[in-house]
């Protein structure tokens, strides 16, 4: 279904209302990372709560799968409620590319404020933003590990999946970020409480450095999402080669150079859509395979 528009391709896109998917996507992660906060507090307030942690991790699904098939049961600390989001959220992301890590999950919210937070001060405080232009001048040569270190998710998520399988226990659980976060004000989990720093610290200078280097889930839902008949493009003759979307994409993506976005590591997030000023420059499309893509009205530039 073809989105009719106002104006010729490729000219300054006109303003639209206050709320826009931009904004809704905030909503959504502020309310997804409300109930975990929830969690966390009921657990501190009450020494236990009624949820433990890993029942709201979707990737526990995924690390009992092998059980489950093989008709063994669940890896300790797996509940059913982790196989039930696991698969919801690959089934998002077949519909929809990986949108639970762009709008739903929480550790990824947490770094994009801290990311946010440490531009805001680089803007205010002159001294910070020489510094952190001073380390990335001098980090540039490092750009070449990017691709690499990418796939390094991948060996995790073998290794997660791999070792629940092998030896029947959450390999995965003493490292997990996710848990850490959990626990974080009991500080129970040493491992994982250290690596849910170093994130931080990275998402200081780096955007979403966990679901780039190292998230296990992301890596599985990425796989999934690139079956998605959903994704975007970019049309050449409206683009004016600007370079924003490249730059606000939290993933590092080359957008701006790009036909299709067809990565795995694409979390379907639309930062580049809604930062685009160009009207039909970067649209969301929809079509099944081999067919031509058509556009989505959601996120369509329309004049």
């Amino acid at each position: 279904m073809a989105t009719a528009r106002i104006g010729a391709p490729g000219g300054r896109r006109a303003r639209t209302g206050w709320f826009d998917h931009r904004l809704a996507r905030r909503v959504v992660q502020i309310g997804a990372s409300a109930i975990v906060l929830l969690v966390t507090l009921e657990r501190a307030a009450a020494g236990r709560g009624t949820t433990q942690p890993e029942a709201l991790c979707p990737f526990g699904g995924l690390e009992t799968s092998f059980r489950l098939v093989t008709g063994t049961g669940y890896v300790p600390h797996v509940h059913a409620s982790n196989v039930v989001l696991g698969i919801a959220v690959l089934v998002l992301a077949f519909a929809a590319r990986n949108a639970f890590c762009g709008w739903l999950c929480p550790l990824g919210f947490l770094q994009e404020l801290v990311s946010g937070g440490s531009r805001l001060l680089q803007r205010r405080v002159r001294p910070i933003r020489q510094a952190v232009r001073w380390l990335k001048a001098n980090a540039r040569p490092l750009a070449v590990l990017d691709r690499p270190l990418r796939l390094l998710k991948y060996g995790v998520l073998a290794w997660a999946v791999g070792g629940a399988a092998l030896w029947g226990v959450m390999v995965f659980r003493d490292v997990d970020p996710w848990f850490a976060l959990l626990e974080l004000i009991r500080l129970s989990v040493i491992p994982a409480a250290a690596i849910l720093g170093v994130i931080f610290a990275a998402a200081l200078f780096v955007d979403r450095p966990w679901c780039r280097y190292a998230c296990p889930l992301g890596a599985a839902a990425g796989l999934v999402g690139t079956l998605s008949p959903v994704r975007i493009e970019r049309v050449a003759n409206a683009c004016s080669a600007c370079g924003i979307c490249t730059r606000v994409c939290p993933m590092g993506l080359p957008v701006a150079t790009a036909d299709r976005i067809t990565s795995p590591d694409c979390n379907a997030c639309l930062e580049c859509v809604g930062a685009c000023p160009r009207a039909g420059a970067l649209e969301l499309r929809v079509g099944l395979p081999l067919l031509p893509l058509r556009p989505a009205p959601l996120a369509s530039k329309e004049a």
